[in-house]
């Protein structure tokens, strides 16, 4: 770390800034100066702080691409600052966040720090118990994200067990609220959703454009080598990094998708190709999760681009639903649930699964009472399932995928084959590079896998083959045939979704929004259910037996 190291040095504080200065914290995903307790005082007026913690890194085993991406940004972000004018503390620790902050505030000293309240639980319970050891820090409201707690509590009011929370409420308010895609109180075009239009399969036009490259600087480039000697038994691979890791960079990101991939995002986000893994996705996730992107300017620029005629309404309303309603739904969910911790008196947890002191041992709900152990195939083990072996391979060589492989192909195998949500959640937690607790534990435990019993899903979002062959060319190059659902060469999806409907009509029966698959269900032969619990077993048995890796 010389080279960072060295010129970090020199925006150091003199004795006389740490007292002159209003000492701000940033934390390892809130890198921006647009909004927040940076924007409320000139430079020469702030000093900032930034901790590089090795045990958050040590916690779970993070895509080695996504602590490239975090520890450069974080890096970025001082050098960017200390340019503006600020001076920084930039602490290597191997403690917490919250701990080196606490020692740091002792030793120098430092006065009263001031951070915006922390997005992940696991950062808030970090800062809470450094406070009762005596740090102080003030914390401001969190102005990145587009909603308050208020405004969910407004839909759906405290946290009830039982209640169904449906984000289609919640985002209507929001759009209500905001007037974003409103024309005198009416949504723009006649309704609030155009998720209907937006699933065409991609046939190969229009063309997929070339995104821009962002090689590695020097900075970058010592922190690969920094996580290759430190994680090196960390998931996934670290070679040929690609990303924004400074905010010019970012920003160049966000125009050539808002220019050249919204246009076209709409009728083809849920669409899957192995020859374009990403169409037209923006891939920026990680970017607005660490705050180097703001949702507020991109929704802004996205309704201007469709106002303008150059984003179809469909397409801008798919995109800005995804960060003004599923995401912001998500966040609130995770708040108001204690991460699902709540749900464990009135929803099936894990089997196996024992209430734990630790505070940041994860959830365990299972409402299908699903827990086998998460296969080696997520791990890179091939399975000889083309669409689970090729989006694997992505996960590993990127630390991302769009969200419709994860949820249809990832998640939906999973659910299907009753293998845990737990283990599913943690796997995405440090396979993403996208991934942080609030938006991770939500969407995995609720609405991939139906782990919380239909909190936040009207059902379980479960498929057989025909989805994935109609909606991919996954199927065209598997050995396995999407039309037999039994015998030799026949797609396991197709049986295991069969099976996994009978296994769970109990549960799932009586659901209005499955009553067309289970009355097909109760007309199969005993013969047909037989033939098709053997091929799902056959299929959950092979999973099961491939060799797992050790990270």
């Amino acid at each position: 770390m010389a080279i960072f190291a060295e010129q970090i040095r020199l925006a150091y504080p003199t004795p006389q800034d740490l007292k002159d200065r209003r000492w701000i914290y940033v934390p390892y995903d809130r890198f921006t100066d647009r909004t927040g307790p940076l924007t409320e005082q000139p430079a020469s007026a702030t000093g900032i702080v930034i901790v590089e913690s090795t045990a958050k890194a040590h916690r779970r085993p993070y895509h080695k691409k996504k602590l490239v991406l975090l520890i450069s940004n974080m890096r970025h972000f001082a050098l960017e600052q200390a340019a503006r004018g600020c001076k920084v503390i930039y602490q290597f620790s191997e403690e917490s966040h919250a701990r080196a902050l606490l020692e740091l505030q002792r030793s120098l000293p430092l006065p009263e720090l001031s951070m915006m309240q922390p997005a992940e639980r696991e950062l808030r319970l970090d800062i809470e118990a450094a406070i009762l050891d005596g740090l102080k820090i003030k914390l401001a409201p969190d102005t990145t994200w587009l909603s308050t707690i208020e405004d969910f509590l407004s839909v759906f009011g405290p946290y009830k067990s039982g209640r169904s929370y449906v984000m289609d409420r919640f985002y209507r308010t929001q759009r209500q609220k905001t007037g974003i895609l409103m024309d005198k109180g009416k949504p723009r075009g006649g309704k609030f959703s155009f998720d209907a239009e937006n699933r065409k399969p991609y046939k190969g036009l229009p063309l997929i454009p070339q995104p821009p490259v962002f090689a590695p600087d020097e900075v970058t480039n010592e922190v690969i080598t920094l996580v290759e000697q430190t994680y090196p038994h960390h998931f996934g691979l670290i070679s040929n990094f690609n990303s924004p890791v400074t905010q010019q960079d970012a920003d160049l990101a966000w125009a050539f998708a808002l220019e050249h991939l919204l246009p076209h995002f709409g009728p083809y986000e849920d669409a899957m190709r192995d020859d374009e893994l990403q169409l037209f996705h923006s891939r920026l996730s990680g970017l607005i999760n660490l705050g180097r992107l703001l949702p507020s300017q991109m929704t802004a620029d996205v309704e201007a681009a469709c106002a303008e005629g150059l984003i179809p309404l469909a397409s801008a309303e798919g995109f800005i639903r995804q960060i003004l309603g599923w995401r912001e739904f998500m966040r609130h969910l995770h708040q108001q649930t204690d991460g699902y911790r709540l749900l464990a008196g009135t929803v099936a947890q894990e089997a196996g699964s024992k209430p734990s002191r630790d505070v940041y041992a994860g959830a365990t709900p299972s409402a299908l009472s699903a827990s086998l152990p998460l296969p080696a195939a997520y791990w890179g083990v091939k399975s000889g399932l083309h669409c689970l072996d090729t989006v694997v391979a992505q996960v590993i060589e990127e630390g991302w995928s769009h969200h419709i492989t994860r949820l249809m192909v990832l998640s939906n195998l999973a659910t299907l084959g009753g293998f845990s949500p737990r283990q599913l959640t943690d796997w995405f937690w440090f396979a993403y590079v996208d991934a942080y607790d609030w938006v991770v534990e939500t969407n995995v435990l609720g609405m991939a896998t139906y782990a919380d019993g239909g909190l936040t899903a009207t059902k379980p979002y479960v498929s057989g083959a025909a989805y994935i062959n109609k909606m991919s060319n996954f199927c065209g190059h598997c050995q396995y045939d999407p039309k037999r659902s039994t015998g030799e060469g026949s797609c396991p999806f197709t049986a295991l979704y069969w099976t996994f409907l009978e296994r769970n009509e109990s549960v799932l029966g009586n659901n209005f929004r499955l009553q067309m698959p289970y009355t097909t269900l109760r007309k199969k032969s005993p013969i047909e259910l037989v033939q098709l619990r053997a091929r799902a077993q056959k299929a959950i048995d092979e999973l099961q037996q491939l060799p797992h890796l050790e990270y």
